[in-house]
């Protein structure tokens, strides 16, 4: 009982401290259009105990009654927190006098010796008509008396001229007079030529009350989308079809008396309506557009960015570009880069946070490039370049990032590896540069009879040329047996060295240290393999390792089992942090791997 008392104290003074540091909060609603000589609500609201209430001037309507105040309070524990809402409410039953649209200025309240005032209203009142009863000439109606203009449905888009690519923004709305309960199937068009992309919309639980030629009607929004037109010329959007269900009171039709109201009934009533055809003339894009254009239209910014610029070798970079702004942004595709011929790269990972409303698409979408040097030295990575057109300005408009370095070192692990000097790709990107082409000017002539042959000088430079051939071809031979003896020492100890990288690989894995040991498992598959195809490090490819495989007869489970050995050691190094039992499984399977690899390359 001490103990519910005192949690009782604690809610009661947290409430008195809620109650004091609320902001005052003072609101005015009523209907926005109404009937002439309708009765409606207006009603002033307030979160706090106001110590004066002001009522506003009301001279175009007839206060029927008013104001009559109430009082209503609610407490909720939420998860321990404490929530509490209050509300004064300040009540008048009003009468439309006379038609025309009329403002009903600001209330004001006083609250702790401060004023507040609410909003204005605005509110139209038209002439007064029975709901469903009004049949205007040429108006045709169903059987049961709902005439075509007692309910309809529309679809209203906020352009009908716009450029291919660019958004409209589409409303399918319902217009009602009658006793609406339902709708039995909507068929939506297939906005044929167009991108459809969904704005969300709540659920029609009530309809509003609106003008419409001077009629009140209900209207309610069912859906509403953003459009994006793929190509040029007059594109039609076909009718929205709805089946609605109305509800129709049926009435004793014998007699009438006083008790005959209580035992009237109800019938549904089936209803089709359709929205009329909707036509948009769409402009084709400007000719000339830029080199970097890829159907982008809209409004767009561009960061592009490196995680890092000093690298070792086979360690990745991550170049980032991220586009934002308003417009077709799922359409927009990856930006071309010229990556480094030394550098491997993979296909760009997308990254979309887009949202559609009635303003449009708008968010930002994320290209990650991944990508791998294989050589030291300093690279160069040109700008990226991005172009959109932008149909406001009714022009083109390109992005261009800066240029970007990255500097790449040897790294350690690679000083112990043996390699045959090769040249890289971007020094073979020169070779065919220095072709000499067919001469085309005056040629030197000798007369006949004048030729080099049986002079001595002649024979001696045959000799000189024999001789030395024959001193080139020992000392290639010599050489070739050289390397031959390094290349078999090379494989009788390459799993010696395979394995003593991977007792090194153990001691990041005591550690914890993802990146390294993935990093050191790499490596020693890697040198496992030069040192085992005699094949120099830089040479080695995934596409020459399963052609060695495949002459030395092993099966393909295990040449594919090496690749998702090695993929899962690439990517590995730039996923979450993982556990150490997954951790161990990976070592694991790399020591399994050069025992199996062992027996079939002997």
């Amino acid at each position: 009982m001490r103990q519910f008392c005192i949690v009782l104290l604690l809610l009661l003074l947290n409430s008195t401290t809620l109650l004091n540091a609320q902001d005052v909060r003072f609101t005015a609603s009523a209907p926005g259009v109404v009937e002439q000589g309708e009765q409606f609500r207006l009603i002033y609201s307030i979160n706090k105990k106001a110590d004066q209430f002001i009522p506003p001037g009301l001279k175009d309507f007839n206060v029927l009654m008013g104001p009559s105040t109430s009082y209503n309070q609610s407490t909720s524990v939420i998860n321990g927190k404490l929530s509490q809402n209050i509300s004064y409410t300040y009540t008048y039953v009003l009468q439309a006098v006379s038609e025309g649209k009329f403002t009903i200025p600001s209330a004001q309240v006083h609250v702790d010796g401060k004023s507040y005032e609410s909003q204005p209203l605005k509110i139209e009142v038209v002439s007064g008509s029975s709901v469903g009863s009004s049949k205007p000439g040429g108006t045709t109606s169903s059987p049961q008396g709902i005439g075509n203009e007692d309910l309809f449905v529309r679809l209203i888009v906020d352009k009908r001229e716009i450029y291919q690519g660019d958004r409209i923004t589409a409303t399918i709305k319902i217009y009602s007079r009658v006793n609406l309960s339902g709708f039995e199937d909507v068929r939506y068009p297939d906005f044929a030529g167009f991108l459809r992309e969904d704005i969300e919309t709540p659920p029609l639980q009530s309809l509003e009350r609106e003008s419409v030629k001077g009629q009140i009607y209900g209207t309610g929004v069912l859906s509403r989308f953003v459009l994006f037109p793929q190509k040029s010329g007059e594109l039609v959007i076909d009718p929205v079809e709805i089946t609605a269900l109305v509800q129709q009171r049926v009435s004793s039709q014998s007699s009438r008396s006083f008790f005959d109201d209580f035992f009237d009934s109800y019938q549904t009533l089936r209803k089709d309506i359709s929205s009329p055809v909707i036509k948009i003339k769409v402009k084709p894009l400007p000719a000339g557009s830029p080199p970097a254009f890829s159907g982008a239209v809209g409004s767009f910014r561009m960061q592009a960015n490196l995680d890092k610029d000093t690298v070792f070798t086979n360690e990745a970079v991550t170049l980032r570009i991220k586009v934002s702004g308003q417009g077709n942004l799922k359409l927009i595709q990856a930006p071309g880069i010229d990556f480094p011929l030394d550098f491997e790269s993979y296909d760009p990972k997308v990254i979309s946070n887009i949202t559609s409303s009635m303003s449009g698409t708008s968010g930002s979408k994320t290209f990650e490039y991944l990508m791998i040097p294989r050589f030291a030295g300093k690279f160069r990575i040109p700008p990226v370049r991005l172009s959109y057109f932008d149909p406001a300005a009714g022009r083109y408009k390109s992005m261009n990032s800066g240029e970007f370095q990255i500097f790449v070192e040897k790294g350690e692990d690679e000083e112990g590896l043996t390699m045959v000097s090769s040249p890289s790709k971007e020094d073979i990107r020169f070779i065919g540069k220095d072709i000499r082409y067919i001469q085309t000017g005056p040629v030197k002539l000798y007369p006949i009879g004048n030729t080099l042959w049986g002079k001595l000088w002649f024979f001696s430079l045959y000799l000189v040329f024999f001789l030395f051939f024959g001193l080139v071809y020992f000392l290639r031979k010599r050489k070739r047996v050289e390397q031959a003896n390094i290349m078999l020492a090379k494989n009788r100890k390459a799993s010696k060295l395979a394995r003593k990288r991977l007792k090194s690989a153990s001691h990041y894995l005591k550690e914890s240290d993802e990146s390294a040991l993935y990093e050191a498992i790499l490596k020693a598959l890697w040198g496992y393999l030069s040192d085992k195809l005699s094949i120099p490090a830089s040479s080695l490819s995934r596409e020459n390792i399963a052609a060695n495989f495949e002459k030395h007869g092993i099966d393909k489970e295990l040449i594919r089992s090496f690749s998702d050995l090695l993929d899962e050691c690439e990517y590995a190094q730039y996923a979450p942090q993982v556990s150490s039992s997954e951790l161990k499984g990976v070592y694991e399977k790399a020591v399994k791997m050069i025992v199996e690899l062992e027996q079939k390359l002997k």
